[in-house]
């Protein structure tokens, strides 16, 4: 008699939660699986703008000869479409920029997402400029985006970051970075500019293709994403040699 208990017991209790409508006991997991849902897609639309801001940034850099020459001697660049210093928010994060490295043929690699702090060129907080792009002209600039951890892109990080204001024509390859600007007089007589806190934005990136990546991952091509074609076009356009 014993013996068969367990498993009159366990018929008892599925048939109880057969009783139980589908909805509602799945109702808690699919909640949290729409809300989840929800916020990939939010991610993944901030993404494409970003991306679409970028190769705007792009075609308005391109219009610069001095700056198609810096790209053609780069190894990567780093873009920041818009900037917002944030007032008195600890944290807080002052815009989204994308880095791609340049491939041996000339061409771009796929788009990795980063968010950063402080940008050191003066602006007060509540200030709103941008594009900005930072042309990496050589393998320490690009390694200094390969930390774990936040970093930075000035000269206490031991590279040499040139206003292209100041730059002269046949001094473009020298130095680590050149950071322009599409805000007409933004950055005037600055010698240096920085910019700091840069960190990878992991989520931001799994959004954009749709699974966990490491910056590796993005940079070494096992990714890409259709809408990414048009920046990385723009960019192999105005990096062209013969251009």
């Amino acid at each position: 008699m014993i013996a068969y208990m367990k498993p009159l017991g366990s018929l008892l209790c599925g048939a109880l939660l057969a009783c139980v409508p589908a909805q509602a006991r799945s109702q808690p997991k699919d909640g949290l699986a729409s809300d989840q849902e929800m916020a990939r897609v939010q991610l993944q639309a901030a993404a494409n703008q970003h991306i679409d801001s970028a190769r705007t940034a792009v075609a308005v850099l391109a219009k610069d000869p001095l700056m198609t020459e810096a790209l053609r001697w780069s190894k990567g660049v780093f873009i920041l479409p818009a900037y917002r210093r944030a007032a008195l928010a600890i944290g807080a994060s002052g815009g989204t920029g994308v880095l791609l490295g340049k491939r041996g043929d000339g061409s771009w690699s796929a788009p990795a997402f980063f968010k950063l702090g402080a940008l050191g060129i003066g602006l007060q907080a509540g200030v709103e400029a941008g594009p900005f792009v930072f042309v990496l002209l050589n393998d320490k600039a690009m390694q200094q985006f390969q930390q774990r951890s936040s970093f930075s892109v000035s000269a206490d990080a031991g590279l040499t970051v040139r206003n292209w204001k100041k730059v002269a024509r046949g001094t473009v390859g020298k130095g680590d970075v050149i950071a322009w600007s599409g805000t007409k007089g933004l950055f005037a007589d600055a010698v240096a500019v920085s910019v700091d806190d840069i960190r990878y934005d992991e989520p931001l990136t799994d959004a954009y293709y749709h699974r966990t990546l490491a910056l590796g991952d993005v940079l070494a091509d096992h990714v890409s994403n259709d809408q990414a074609q048009g920046l990385q076009q723009a960019l192999a356009a105005a990096s062209a040699p013969d251009r």
